[in-house]
């Protein structure tokens, strides 16, 4: 799979700040001051389970307080909402994370970020037993991460060893009675939660998980009542980063939650989760890097969650379908279509909805970039699209410049005005040799476009015409003996037509079989837009050795459509009033040919138009 431009954009933000080197190790649980100080994993997961990793993203750390965060949520899945309130307040402190910042009166914790408030979620985890709570508490967290995890027993007993001022705090809230039973039966299911063993990819998975109504992406498992989503999201947001809460929401926007073994993981409601693991913290117990990383990538992205944004990436992508089944309207020859359905597999076309923001255009680039044979040609269609930010055009500046470096074409279709997508462009992408191809009306337009790259490719060439006007492989025509050619010939007028010129209207009588010698002509109709305006509407291109205007054959009174001449063309005919009134046998069996055939080709379209539905349905 190659590297989608956002991967990339990872890797260049992991190998810019792998230079900094501020900050220090927690230093007081002996066990921690051992990491490897230098150690750098960044991990994005989507909520359509796209994983983004670079670094050390598998390295095991113990999670520490970012455990608060996940086991406050079982608090408040296995206890009434109004219980757990009785117990743990959800107001910002403004302390340190282990200051003992208890309500005077009442003598509950200020929030469940602070390891007052987590040692009493922590005493109201299901269970009759420690053992039973940390099981309970490990269960759940492997619903987040999609894997098997443990507790590191050497940081458990570095922690419950040094856990002095922890163990304190365990028995004021016992005085306070926010405790019930042994407090340090209580105490020591914090310190295992602590010390559960995660990844940097782990972490980025139980934000997406957050950030997806609480369902794991990957395995589809629910880790999370829907409904305490927004409480454990709202206390992430004011306390998650210890008192550096505040500075975070402003510059970054995103609930979250640090550790002081280096992690730090962000959600993104409805969008993703962000982690990083690097060791080194600031004064504050966050990761250095960590916050650089996640300033950098909100601001880059637009990814702060006060951020006008109605997207949802499930609708993102309307349709998703290729060349090989859905084709312009243009008629082809047997040859030209066996080549596009050889090889039209390479056209890819997307037809895109909703608001283009960091997460949508992600997606986009993803279903692009992750097939094994990168498209040739791709069409993104944004008539569905109602507003882009600076953030999708600047993923869709990153996907034109990668595939323009592959060799591949990228081309817009029915861009409103509204977005001023070409300012946006001049603007990020100065050379205009560079932009995406969006000259084209129509999806139909395009898809011709690409068709005729793919045919000049492999070295297609129209039919032969012979010298009477009649099509060497003429569909309509074939069966036909030489005789019977020789008489349709001489009922035959031919005439050079120009570009733009008009062939026959709507209206005209339909007494009329026209047939394509040289040139290409086009199929116009009008369609209504609103109720006083219409609009003109291609429903077919007719090219060399094709006949059009069938419904002579069947009896129609008038043309249905205008046709036109898309360049300079020779088109002949013959009135169809010629042939009906002629008794002789050879007209007889002229007829019933025509006929025959007709039907043949109306069956053939009609299974083509079957194929291309079930496709734009898939």
């Amino acid at each position: 799979m190659k590297l989608t431009p956002f991967h990339l954009h990872l890797e260049e933000l992991h190998k810019q700040f792998l230079e900094l080197r501020e900050g220090n190790v927690a230093d007081y649980i002996p066990e921690l001051a051992k990491v490897d100080p230098d150690e750098f994993g960044i991990v994005i997961v989507t909520v359509d389970g796209h994983v983004y990793q670079v670094g050390d993203s598998r390295t095991e750390f113990s999670i520490q307080s970012i455990s608060k965060a996940f086991t406050y949520g079982i608090a408040l899945e296995d206890n009434d909402l109004e219980f757990v309130e009785s117990k743990v307040d959800v107001e910002p402190s403004g302390e340190a994370f282990n200051s003992i910042s208890l309500e005077p009166d009442t003598g509950r914790p200020r929030n469940p970020m602070i390891n007052a408030g987590a040692i009493a979620t922590s005493g109201m985890v299901a269970g009759n037993t420690g053992e039973e709570k940390i099981n309970h508490i490990l269960d759940v967290f492997e619903k987040y991460t999609g894997r098997k995890l443990s507790v590191d027993l050497e940081i458990y007993e570095s922690e419950k060893s040094t856990g002095h001022r922890n163990r304190a705090i365990s028995h004021l809230l016992r005085n306070y009675d926010i405790l019930a039973g042994d407090p340090e039966e209580v105490l020591d299911v914090y310190f295992r939660q602590c010390s559960i063993k995660v990844t940097c990819r782990d972490l980025a998975l139980m934000g997406a998980t957050l950030a997806n109504d609480g369902v794991n992406p990957i395995t589809g498992i629910r880790a999370l009542n829907s409904m305490q989503i927004p409480n454990v999201l709202g206390v992430m947001a004011s306390c998650g980063m210890y008192d550096y809460s505040g500075n975070w929401i402003y510059r970054v926007g995103m609930p979250a939650k640090s550790g002081v073994g280096g992690g730090i993981v962000a959600v993104l409601p409805g969008q993703l989760g962000l982690a990083v693991f690097s060791p080194r913290l600031d004064e504050k117990g966050n990761s250095v890097r960590g916050l650089a990383v996640c300033e950098m990538v909100s601001r880059t992205f637009d990814l702060h969650m006060l951020q006008s944004t109605r997207t949802t990436t499930s609708s993102t992508i309307r349709r998703n379908y290729d060349g090989s089944t859905v084709r312009s309207k243009i008629l082809r020859d047997q040859y030209a279509q066996e080549i596009l359905s050889e090889h039209g597999q390479g056209i890819r076309v997307l037809d895109l909805a909703g608001d283009m923001q960091f997460v949508s255009a992600e997606l986009v680039m993803h279903e692009i970039m992750a097939r094994e044979n990168l498209p040739t040609h791709v069409i993104l269609n944004f008539k569905h699209v109602s507003s882009i930010n600076h953030a999708a055009v600047q993923q869709l500046c990153d996907l034109t410049i990668r595939l323009n470096h592959e060799g591949s074409k990228l081309i817009f279709i029915e861009i409103p005005k509204s977005f001023g997508l070409t300012n946006k462009l001049k603007a990020m992408l100065p050379d205009e040799t560079a932009w995406p191809e969006m000259g084209f009306d129509d999806i139909d337009h395009a898809l011709e476009s690409c068709e005729n790259d793919l045919l000049e490719r492999y070295e297609w060439q129209p039919s032969v015409m012979n010298q009477k006007g009649q099509p060497s492989s003429q569909p309509i025509l074939s069966d036909m003996t030489t005789e019977e050619l020789q008489f349709i010939s001489s009922l035959m007028q031919s005439q050079v037509f120009e570009a733009d010129q008009v062939i026959c209207k709507e209206g005209d009588p339909a007494d009329k079989l026209f047939f394509v010698e040289e040139g290409q002509v086009s199929v116009w109709v009008n369609v209504l837009v609103s109720v006083s305006k219409k609009k003109k509407k291609r429903i077919n291109v007719i090219g060399e050795g094709f006949a059009f205007g069938e419904g002579a054959l069947l009896g129609a009174e008038s043309r249905i459509a205008d046709i036109v001449a898309d360049q300079k063309s020779i088109v002949s005919w013959f009135d169809t009033h010629q042939l009906f009134d002629n008794n002789s046998s050879i007209a007889l069996n002229i007829q019933k040919k025509l006929y025959k055939n007709l039907a043949i080709e109306t069956f053939h379209k009609l299974e083509w138009t079957n194929k291309e539905i079930k496709s734009l349905m898939q």
